[in-house]
């Protein structure tokens, strides 16, 4: 009997949609999950808030479908859901039917992110859902947030970022596209990802084609190897970054010193860009992060009270340091 009357319910709610009574069927679909989770019956509050949120989107009621979605999350939590295929394709499917523009997307997302880090196991969330979400806001050109998410992506999610670097430089059109670039394998080297820096690299020289000097020179990818070819390209940016990338694949601390020495003049210009390579000299060589200065006292007494020196803080390239002016968008 209480299958049946289920089935009843679920019914209704759906013939409500249809004949346009969304404000009843949305309170209607909050109950019913309600009565479900007080009962602990989890699975079938998430089956029904997820149909009713895609009913809603689908007959372009935004508001009343996100707060089902958002709803839906809630119980993913209540429920600890694991992050798998079948939880993570409801969240896409439901993230596909959000307008650009809709207020509610930005605190879905959020909160998606949110359970994938609470139940799935990755720190800055699951990859994948990264990954479609940076690729969605790369087709909105919405470059900054796309960067953001790309950058903890999967190799799909490398590779994009040589295009939406590519992608960044002609639409700002004031710096230097090699910058753009750079940013990006500095940031991914800073995390100690030398494959997702080498694609995306590897991916900008294939989409962006930049303009070579006719000039080689001569690299050993270690110091036994027999040296290769590697172009020079006009864009001073573009060269560093691929001295960089080439460096930390080999023990050469001093190299890496004399690199940060040569093209200091243009890194000093960029906001940000020494703590990423500050970054990398540690992750990569053990060169300890220059200690700023402060107030030697205050240190002092910090580290007294603290039972040790204070430690420094990871650096990133945001807001305003980013080419253009660009500042990062928290989506």
């Amino acid at each position: 009997m209480a299958h049946k009357g289920t089935e009843k319910t679920l019914q209704k709610l759906k013939d409500s949609v249809s004949n346009g009574n969304y404000y009843e069927a949305h309170q209607m679909y909050r109950t019913v999950a309600r009565r479900y989770n007080k009962q602990q019956k989890y699975a079938k509050a998430i089956q029904l808030l997820h149909d009713g949120a895609v009913s809603l989107m689908e007959h372009k009621q935004y508001a009343s479908g996100s707060d089902l979605a958002n709803y839906m999350l809630d119980t993913y939590n209540m429920g600890s859901v694991t992050v798998d295929e079948k939880s993570l394709d409801r969240v896409v499917e439901l993230l596909s039917l959000y307008p650009a523009d809709e207020p509610g997307r930005k605190t879905f997302i959020h909160n998606a992110f949110s359970w994938t880090q609470k139940h799935g196991e990755y720190r800055e969330g699951d990859p994948e859902l990264h990954d479609y979400v940076g690729t969605m806001f790369y087709h909105e050109e919405r470059y900054a947030p796309a960067e953001e998410h790309l950058l903890v992506g999967t190799d799909h999610s490398a590779e994009l970022l040589g295009q939406v670097a590519t992608s960044w430089a002609k639409a700002d059109g004031n710096s230097p596209a090699g910058l753009f670039i750079a940013r990006v394998v500095f940031q991914l080297l800073a995390m100690k990802n030398v494959h997702h820096a080498s694609l995306a690299y590897t991916k900008f020289i294939e989409d962006a084609s930049p303009e070579g000097t006719g000039a080689e020179a001569k690299i050993r990818r270690a110091p036994a190897d027999e040296p290769i070819s590697e172009p020079v390209y006009a864009d001073s940016w573009l060269n560093f970054a691929r001295l960089v990338l080439l460096t930390v694949q080999r023990d050469a601390a001093d190299l890496f010193r004399q690199l940060r020495e040569s093209y200091k003049p243009m890194t000093q210009e960029q906001k940000g860009f020494d703590e990423l390579l500050d970054d990398i000299g540690e992750v990569f060589f053990n060169i300890p992060r220059p200690r700023k200065q402060g107030n030697m006292l205050q240190d002092l007494m910090s580290s007294l009270f603290a039972g040790g020196p204070p430690q420094p803080q990871r650096q990133q390239v945001t807001g305003g340091s980013r080419p253009g002016g660009s500042a990062m968008e928290l989506d």
